[in-house]
């Protein structure tokens, strides 16, 4: 798990968790945050840190990913209210026994596991959706929250031809989209299409079939090469199917009461 904070008691903290069999790092910056909690199984966030506004970090963590996040808060019940508000799964009032810490982390981490999709494994390309990670093998791939929605949507159904206005609405939510989307609509998809490409090292994950969509290719994830796009015959229609109309001083005593 990540711990965030700046304050004293952070070392006591860690060694407590360990103690009751949680593996445990820190970080003091928002930043060092932002970078490292798609590593990590649960966050714990001092709402009181020095650089970053720790409600703000929620909200960020919270757009970026589904990762269990638990706030650190003083005795003010408003601001418990805004860090669930934020993001967080849980709150817990600074100073507070040890033994509700990890009571709390323990159901947590039972609901995110009842409650947690499985991972979707298609070859050597892994993606878990309630960590929002994704890896190529042994590589892990930063994904912007708009490219993960459009991968995972491509990869739960490889082969599946997805026309350009049902990509806007299943993934940029879109109320209503006609079959004719607008060049700077498509240019958005191209570039995250594009984006995705470069991140994963090779176009062949990405099928483009021109003028209709884009389908995942499930034969990039055997090793085979593919065009980046579908051949064309003399006829106009696609080499293999013709394409269809688009339709914190956190603890006082690490196992002491709050006085």
């Amino acid at each position: 798990m990540l711990i965030v904070g700046d304050c004293e008691g952070l070392t006591e903290m860690i060694r407590d968790l360990e103690r009751h069999g949680f593996e445990a790092e820190s970080v003091a910056t928002g930043a060092e945050a932002m970078a490292s909690h798609r590593e990590h199984d649960v966050v714990l966030i001092d709402l009181d840190l020095k650089d970053f506004d720790g409600l703000t970090l929620c909200r960020q963590i919270r757009n970026a990913s589904d990762i269990p996040m638990i706030g650190f808060a003083c005795s003010a019940a408003l601001e418990r209210v805004l860090a669930l508000e934020a993001g967080c799964d849980d709150c817990v009032v600074k100073p507070y026994y040890s033994r509700e810490l990890v009571a709390r982390l323990g159901a947590l981490l039972r609901r995110a596991r009842v409650l947690s999709p499985p991972a979707l494994t298609v070859g050597k390309l892994q993606i878990h959706p309630t960590l929002r990670q994704v890896r190529v093998g042994n590589r892990p791939i930063e994904t912007t929250r708009k490219e993960f929605e459009l991968l995972h949507l491509l990869a739960a159904e490889p082969g599946k031809l997805f026309s350009r206005a049902e990509l806007l609405r299943r993934v940029w939510g879109y109320d209503a989209v006609s079959a004719d989307v607008t060049s700077l609509a498509g240019r958005t998809i191209d570039t995250h299409v594009s984006s995705l490409r470069k991140k994963l090292g090779s176009p062949d994950w990405i099928i483009t079939v021109r003028g209709v969509g884009f389908r995942f290719n499930r034969e990039a994830t055997r090793g085979e090469p593919c065009p980046d796009k579908e051949p064309a015959r003399a006829n106009g229609t696609s080499g293999r199917h013709a394409p269809r109309p688009p339709s914190h001083g956190l603890l006082r005593e690490v196992n002491s009461a709050p006085q």
